[in-house]
């Protein structure tokens, strides 16, 4: 067994994280201070920061993880609409389906979706409770994405220290075991022109 780089705990052969402190195993730096990939950053805000409303979260661990949700989202949708326009699934089946799906889906989401987004408050500065601003009709959402999308303090702050600040290479993914490197701009355009399409093909089946 090897001891965890973090907090010094043996880890057994068999687990990828410290079971202790969910560091992942032979990555000497603490997993925060790397800029994940789509995959290891869905599974980082999703599992092991689940309920996790303490640090920071920089810009791409958010919105990595919003798109990757989303992408989820609009795959339910296609599979559902599909079933309902090219199959024997009735249209409401194959709706009914679809809104059981997401309704599994969002539950299970919110509190790593609420959690993200304090820790993306933490990074400009601002107090978690500024989440609940998402709540006010009408403007809550424009003004909730606008704060989102705002660059984090690049020094340390009341909350903790920059996320998101080493690039993950090739070499290092392939040595440490994370799943996929550093994404470039070319791949998130790629995702975000993906999910248009499929919301553009969701709505075309649906109608016809």
């Amino acid at each position: 067994m090897l001891a965890c780089s973090k907090c010094g705990q043996r880890i057994p052969d068999s687990e990828r994280y410290c079971p202790y402190c969910r560091h992942m195993k032979n990555v000497p730096l603490p997993i925060d201070s790397y800029e994940l990939g789509f995959i290891e950053n869905f599974i980082h805000c999703a599992v092991r920061k689940y309920a996790d409303f303490e640090g920071r979260a920089s810009r791409g661990e958010y919105w990595r993880f919003i798109l990757m949700y989303l992408l989820i989202v609009s795959i339910i949708l296609f599979v559902c609409a599909f079933l309902s326009s090219f199959t024997t699934v009735s249209g409401i089946t194959g709706v009914g389906l679809g809104l059981v799906a997401l309704a599994v889906l969002s539950i299970g989401f919110v509190i790593p979706g609420i959690a993200v987004a304090v820790r993306r408050l933490h990074d400009i500065g601002w107090a978690g409770w500024f989440v609940l601003v998402g709540l006010i009709p009408f403007v809550g959402v424009p003004i909730m994405l606008i704060l989102m999308a705002l660059p984090g303090k690049s020094a340390a702050n009341r909350f903790g220290a920059p996320t998101g600040t080493t690039i993950i290479t090739k070499q290092m993914a392939h040595k440490y075991g994370f799943f996929d490197t550093t994404p470039s701009n070319v791949l998130t355009m790629s995702l975000i022109i993906s999910l248009i399409v499929l919301w553009i093909l969701v709505d075309h089946m649906l109608v016809t």
